[in-house]
């Protein structure tokens, strides 16, 4: 960990130096946050987020490592399951859902399609941003422990702020999943919004991409819950299991249960002051992959607005760093 945040310090060095210089971060710090898009005080509404996994599949039964679009259907089992969470999704939500979605993977739609049959329910849509994290040269590969690892371990490095760890055989890494997912967020969010008054949003994907994406993006990343269904049922969460969020792209999110278990909103000191850590050490990657990406296409215009929206998003992020501690350590 050492290693990632000196890596990480440097880079932010040479990005602020290259782009005008340290100097201009404190002074800076209001309009950095502007054109970031990080508002000062929480005033966006917030809504409710139910992800859900989906049902069992029979690569799942068939103990299989498939991640690509369309994937496996569930089997009689899944189908009874994704019935039952339906049921309880409506129960849990009487004011109404203002959204079903679901990934390009038939399992993830047939387990949300039990939950839009249901009376006064939308329909499903279907959300590309929420497939699947590929698993590269072990797709469709039996599930064992050296493709699990290979598949998993990126993922971990991924939660402790290293986004630039690949799938094996991909280039698909962390800010590639945080890009991909915050995309869909984004597209619920908007559409819950714009409804017609209700302010839950279910969406069905794997439970890798739904564990992932939340510890790497929540304000009380509670990994206990998480290890707990893991070591239970086998899943991060088990077979349509939920974890339900609230909040809002601007302001961020908090994890109020997950696969039943209540997580407390006020993380403890060590994980408010990881929070801190991961939220200061990931921007500047985020920054420079999306550079990199602008270099690689070759657009003067495109690679100029990635570098200024980069030297914005770290001033932003140093300078918000110091007093998002002093809020953890003062609220604990």
């Amino acid at each position: 960990m050492r290693r990632v945040i000196s890596l990480t310090w440097i880079t932010t060095g040479i990005t602020l130096a290259g782009l005008g210089g340290v100097t201009t971060v404190i002074p800076a710090a209001a309009a950095a946050a502007s054109a970031f898009g990080i508002r000062l005080t929480a005033d966006t509404e917030d809504i409710t987020l139910d992800f859900v996994r989906h049902g069992q599949s029979t690569d799942d039964l068939n103990n299989i490592l498939g991640t690509l679009p369309p994937g496996a259907h569930l089997t009689d089992l899944g189908e009874q399951q994704a019935a039952q969470v339906a049921q309880a999704i409506q129960q849990e939500f009487p004011g109404g859902i203002a959204g079903i979605y679901a990934s390009e993977l038939v399992r993830t739609q047939e387990t949300m399609a039990a939950l839009a049959q249901l009376p006064g329910m939308p329909s499903v849509q279907v959300l590309a941003d929420l497939n699947e994290i590929p698993a590269g040269l072990f797709e469709e590969q039996p599930r064992n422990l050296i493709s699990e690892a290979a598949f998993f371990l990126p993922m971990a490095s991924w939660i402790l702020g290293n986004l630039f760890a690949s799938e094996p055989g991909t280039n698909y890494n962390g800010v590639v999943f945080e890009d991909q997912v915050n995309q869909a967020v984004q597209t619920m969010y908007d559409n819950t919004i714009a409804g017609d008054g209700a302010t839950t949003a279910v969406a069905s994907s794997s439970g890798g991409d739904i564990a992932i994406w939340t510890l790497m993006n929540v304000r009380n990343p509670d990994v206990w819950p998480i290890l707990q269904t893991v070591l239970e049922n086998g899943g991060p969460p088990p077979n349509a299991g939920q974890a339900i969020l609230e909040g809002n792209p601007t302001d961020g999110w908090t994890l109020v249960s997950w696969d039943g278990i209540a997580v407390p909103a006020t993380p403890d000191l060590i994980t408010g002051l990881f929070v801190d850590y991961r939220d200061l050490v990931t921007v500047p990657q985020i920054a420079l992959w999306h550079i990199w990406e602008a270099i690689q296409g070759g657009d003067q215009a495109d690679i100029a607005a990635a570098m200024q929206t980069g030297f914005d998003q770290v001033v932003a992020a140093v300078a918000a760093f110091p007093q998002a501690v002093m809020d953890t350590l003062t609220a604990a």
